[in-house]
């Protein structure tokens, strides 16, 4: 599928996703930020990029050859984006959208996940992006991925069978990491039915609190990893017919179907073959990149949108009224 117009991207904020995590690696191998993502992909010109601290900007005109900028306001006179990405801190998130749509016209906004810490704020980000006729995105980057799509294809044709029960670790608290998990269940489930506290862990921003979500055909507990000495983030599903595993955050899912036990007659146990389906996570940001080039074309797409992603800031807020 081929278009013919190459598209002016924005980076609002030049931190680790927006910058950080892949400035020291020279090839395409490992495409991890918004920055990379945008200037490998051969359909995105990358502009400009917007950040407070100097350092930051200085790496990012190194690397990309563009220009940059302290702020929004700065930049409106040099720049004209069709995509603008905000990758600023969460707490920044409405106040810098408001400030974009204030002196740009973006065909669509890239906001980092989640919206906010604040559903309030949440719902005026959407407002604000429809009265201005531009599509918003979250970045919820495991729903573009190529294992994660062919899980979506098994449960839609019934190769994965109802019901399920699951358990997700996650680590790094319950804002920036579960809110990745909680998308992705009701990418695969539908919407959250009904959420329950079983601890409430530390209460700060961005607490670690243990809670069960439930869907219409099965129900997920969420555990905080308490220990700091290791990021892990894990999904086990147990379906009619086998075992799904998310592993090390997703970066392969392990598909462990169900077999006639061979030693007690009328039982189904695990089998010993697991089929893989492989999640390239060397380039995250790329499949993302490309499902935003289908978007931006008016294509069926597999992003989040802000509707969808404003299900997940209701999960969230539902939990944190718990607390």
């Amino acid at each position: 599928m081929i278009f013919d117009t190459k598209y002016n991207v924005l980076i609002v904020g030049l931190g680790n996703i927006g910058l950080k995590y892949d400035l020291l690696e020279n090839s395409d191998k490992r495409i991890l930020t918004h920055s990379k993502s945008f200037f490998y992909h051969k359909e995105f010109e990358l502009v400009g990029g917007i950040d407070l601290n100097k350092e930051n900007r200085i790496n990012f005109e190194e690397k990309y050859k563009c220009k940059s900028f302290e702020n929004i306001k700065e930049s409106r006179f040099d720049i004209n984006p069709d995509i603008i990405v905000v990758s600023t801190p969460t707490d920044k998130h409405y106040e810098n959208i408001q400030e974009v749509l204030e002196f740009f016209k973006p065909k669509i906004i890239i906001c980092e996940k989640p919206l906010s810490y604040k559903l309030n704020e949440a719902f005026k980000i959407i407002e604000l992006c429809k009265l201005k006729n531009t599509k918003l995105f979250v970045n919820y980057f495991r729903r573009t991925m190529p294992g994660t799509l062919k899980v979506l294809s098994l449960l839609k044709s019934k190769s994965l069978k109802y019901p399920f029960k699951g358990i997700c670790f996650y680590s790094k608290g319950f804002f920036n990491t579960s809110s990745h998990f909680i998308d992705l269940l009701q990418f695969f489930f539908g919407k959250v039915l009904n959420t329950k506290l079983i601890n409430r862990g530390d209460n700060n921003e961005d607490p670690e609190p243990d809670f069960n979500l439930t869907f219409k055909e099965g129900c997920v507990t969420f555990l905080s990893n308490k220990n700091s000495s290791i990021f892990i983030n894990y999904i086990d599903l147990i379906l009619q017919n086998g075992k799904l595993t998310f592993d090390n955050g997703g970066t392969n899912i392990f598909w462990r179907p169900s077999e006639k036990d061979i030693r007690f007659s009328g039982y189904n146990v695990l089998g010993s073959n697991s089929e893989v389906f492989k999640n390239n996570f060397d380039k995250i940001q790329f499949y993302f990149c490309e499902q935003i080039y289908l978007a931006i074309n008016g294509k069926d797409n597999f992003l989040c949108s802000g509707d969808q992603a404003l299900e997940t800031q209701k999960v969230l807020e539902q939990i944190k009224l718990q607390l």
